[in-house]
């Protein structure tokens, strides 16, 4: 530079300009190549939370209905919810002459429970056992020939199939230590702690066709509180630990606990299996999970294991 010329130095308006219209336009193109790989996280892990959700309602319901003492799922439709009777272990009586008229091993249908010569509570016996628990254990509930219709339904204590909640059901072991007769090993002894008559389809006339008694824990409820507005808000739960009432309570006064939400529509319904079908009743659940726009649906069919 020559002596007298003026020194320059900095940038131009135009050189910033410029500067600045280029990286708005990479900016542009970073957000657009990170957005895509962004909301594809954001959607897979929505989807991924719906199905978990959808695990957690098949594999609840369908443990639930699986030990459901038989014939004792219903459903209120109005309020979308299902309750059955919890059973904890079946087990085969011995029934009117299966021992020989022995008192208190035999339980008849109709008829006021006997009692063993060396016990003071009514009895009567299994040729297997209810569970493997260690004996003597108590239970909640005992119930022979629920039908879960008319007089024969164990959610009405007075319709004879069921025992009372103030009724202390006790199973123990080898009730008869000597002829006529012994139990064999696995036979169980079960006592009331207060009288009992059993009621059935016929009886007295009539005895059932199979000699079942279930040891029930007691009711669970499924209840779904859809909102397709916000499925956020909507919910399955599932209560337990409440009292046996003829009316099906909903929601029950139990403990509640959360099964899945996002939950924006519900269905509930029970059938009777189709002739031939090895099991009692099947629970049909159709739930639809929702999610900022992701959508899961859930059809569920869910029967029980023990038939009456």
């Amino acid at each position: 530079m020559s002596p007298g010329g003026r020194q320059s130095a900095g940038f131009t308006l135009i050189e910033l300009i410029v500067v600045i219209v280029v990286s708005a336009i990479v900016a542009v193109f970073m957000v657009l190549f990170l957005n895509a790989p962004v909301e594809s996280y954001f959607a897979q892990t929505r989807r991924s939370d719906l199905v978990d959700s959808a695990h957690r309602i098949s594999d609840a319901v369908t443990a639930d209905a699986l030990t459901a003492l038989p014939n004792s799922m219903r459903v209120n439709a109005t309020q979308t919810a299902l309750e059955l009777l919890s059973a904890t272990g079946v087990a085969r009586y011995y029934g009117q002459g299966d021992k020989n008229g022995v008192s208190g091993e035999e339980l008849v249908i109709g008829s006021p429970m006997t009692v063993l010569s060396s016990a003071v509570l009514p009895s009567f016996g299994t040729l297997d056992s209810f569970s493997t628990q260690t004996l003597p254990y108590q239970a909640k509930y005992l119930s022979v020939g629920n039908l879960g219709t008319g007089p024969y339904n164990a959610y009405n204590s007075a319709t004879g199939v069921m025992t009372p909640s103030s009724t202390v059901v006790t199973v123990g072991a080898n009730p008869s230590a000597t002829p006529p007769p012994a139990y064999a090993a696995g036979e169980n002894l079960v006592t009331l702690s207060a009288q009992m008559i059993f009621q059935a389809a016929g009886a007295p006339a009539t005895q059932p066709a199979v000699h079942n008694a279930y040891l029930v824990s007691g009711p669970v409820s499924y209840v779904c509180n859809a909102n397709a507005a916000n499925p956020a808000a909507g919910t399955l739960m599932r209560y337990s630990g409440y009292a046996v009432t003829t009316t099906q309570p909903v929601p029950p006064a139990g403990t509640g606990a959360l099964i899945a939400h996002d939950v924006s529509a519900c269905t509930i319904s029970v059938v009777a299996a189709p002739f031939g079908y090895a099991y009692g009743q099947i629970a049909i659940l159709d739930v639809t999970l929702s999610s900022n726009g992701e959508t899961l649906q859930v059809f569920l069919e869910a029967p029980t294991e023990y038939a009456q």
